[in-house]
């Protein structure tokens, strides 16, 4: 019986493409690489950049720190990040697990203090007991270390009872490896295939279908 279920955020709550995208270009720019096409910098949209940066743009390892930091000053000092805005329906899913008892948490490789900003913006963190996400030294990055840190905030949790939705193998691979299941879901930036592939026990095409899978599940 799921009793907690954990939300990713970019992708999954939250269409935050054009603010992150912007802030990816404006890097580029900035340490002289080309600017890919769309379709490959929408993939960047959720990962860590540990895997994005290199694996999807190719960043030299000597530009890596600097571009973070050319991203992280557009995107959290100067806002770009609330040029986003929540999937229809997500609310009222949100709002219906919270009168039926369940525990909501959000689990994001954002890190964790624009993870709580942005929420907070858009109007929705108040759905959520607690709000975990990367540190800004990159010693929690990896979705299953941040699962792990949902973990330690409520020990109470109990594996067999928690799940996380997502929209990326990144999720669902975290899940794997945390002994969690994952409901993905297919409005976000990832693919079904690799939802499937790493292991999600089910994908959703709308946050409509999400409260009664879990209530049936």
């Amino acid at each position: 019986m799921i009793k907690n279920v954990y939300f990713d955020l970019d992708g999954t709550l939250v269409d935050s493409a054009p603010g992150i995208i912007q802030g990816l270009k404006i890097a580029l720019t900035k340490y002289g690489y080309d600017i890919p096409d769309y379709a490959t910098l929408r993939k960047c949209v959720g990962p860590p950049f540990k895997y994005s940066f290199p694996n999807i743009l190719h960043i030299k390892d000597e530009d890596f720190d600097g571009m973070v930091k050319t991203y992280r000053h557009f995107y959290d000092e100067e806002n770009g990040m609330f040029d986003a805005k929540v999937y229809a329906g997500i609310e009222s899913l949100l709002d219906s697990l919270v009168k039926r008892g369940y525990c909501l948490f959000v689990c994001t490789s954002k890190p964790e203090p624009t993870a709580k900003k942005l929420l907070h913006k858009l109007g929705i963190d108040h759905y959520f007991t607690e709000i975990c996400g990367a540190t800004l030294d990159a010693k929690i990055d990896t979705k299953s270390q941040v699962i792990d840190l949902c973990f330690s905030r409520a020990p109470w949790h109990q594996k067999d009872e928690t799940v996380l939705i997502g929209d990326t193998k990144f999720d669902a691979q975290g899940a794997s490896n945390m002994g969690i299941r994952c409901i993905g879901v297919s409005w976000g930036f990832g693919s079904k295939w690799d939802l499937e592939d790493y292991g999600a026990e089910v994908i959703l095409d709308n946050p409509s279908e999400v409260l009664d899978y879990i209530e049936s599940n």
